[in-house]
């Protein structure tokens, strides 16, 4: 592989979110700023919006202190959309974050020092606080202690797509993510757990770190959302599971069960998810077998295993 000229490519995808890209933009000039020695570049991709977002990004960008590539991608789909940012980014290590995050000023010199004594190939996802503590606390990951993923832990979660690394090496090695999964997509979420599986299923290190960090300003403070919310992962969860069923690389049999277990003891009054947010294991199993259903009624189509 001929070398990559940038050190680090952070892909941000968006849609119709105009409004909010500021915050965002401005945080990630912030970082390119404290990290000046680094050769750096923001892959934007605009997935379809038919708001101002590219005009604000072409605006941002023409005194922003990273040099931008602005991507138009019209088919829907936050996974088309990341791989749209795939194929165009040049650098070495390519990092994720989402347009309703705001990334930390010591992100791109923290993320260089991290990749920079590897002697083999890791993922890493990285630690996501609340922005807004108006926001009720979901997806977030605000763990203060390291972990690495083993086959013992289920891989959603475990390295949320709003603040993931990995070298461009890894694209080579198990390609690109699947587009039936993720926001905008028939599976509607898990685009990046299905990468995370993928990428251990091939034999790469996959850890979580704190070192670095993004805050995410999700606006959802009604239950409503986060139930629907809910829906959506255990749905694309679901999905995951119905793909890697008869895969005996894969340890999704063995979430599943969990999950079933887990339903069990909520059924005997041992086990609840969370009452406060009103979620409950039955629900979230529930909406997995509908995912599971979903996926084996769909039209069958070349994807990454």
């Amino acid at each position: 592989m001929p070398p990559r000229p940038v050190d680090i490519s952070l892909i941000i995808s968006s849609r119709n979110r105009a409004y909010g890209l500021t915050n965002c933009l401005d945080a990630v000039s912030d970082a390119a700023r404290q990290a000046d020695y680094l050769r750096l570049e923001l892959v934007f991709v605009d997935n379809g919006s038919t708001d101002e977002t590219s005009e604000v990004v072409r605006q941002w960008a023409s005194t922003a202190p990273i040099k931008t590539n602005l991507i138009y991608e019209a088919k829907p789909g936050l996974a088309v959309a990341r791989n749209a940012g795939l194929n165009a980014a040049r650098g070495r290590i390519l990092a994720f974050t989402d347009d309703d995050c705001e990334i930390f000023p010591d992100y791109f010199s923290t993320l260089a020092a991290l990749f920079s004594s590897d002697t083999e190939m890791v993922m890493r996802g990285g630690r996501i606080e609340l922005g807004d503590t108006r926001d009720l606390p979901v997806t977030i990951k605000p763990e203060m202690e390291p972990a690495v993923l083993t086959s013992d832990l289920h891989a959603g979660g475990f390295v949320h797509g709003a603040n993931m690394a990995f070298p461009y090496a890894l694209v080579e090695k198990i390609g690109l993510f699947d587009t039936r999964f993720g926001a905008g997509s028939p599976f509607r979420s898990g685009e990046d757990t299905d990468y995370v599986h993928r990428a251990f299923n091939a034999g790469v290190r996959v850890e979580y770190l704190p070192d670095f960090a993004v805050k995410h300003f999700h606006g959802r403070r009604e239950l409503a959302d986060i139930k629907r919310l809910q829906t959506g992962y255990a749905f694309g969860n679901g999905a995951l599971y119905a793909k890697y069923l008869f895969d005996r690389r894969s340890n999704m049999r063995g979430m599943l069960r969990w999950e079933i277990r887990q339903a069990i003891m909520e059924a005997m009054g041992r086990q609840k998810l969370n009452e406060e947010l009103g979620l409950s294991y039955r629900s979230q199993l529930r909406d997995n077998l509908t995912g599971m259903l979903a996926y084996w009624r769909a039209p069958k189509a070349r994807q990454p295993a």
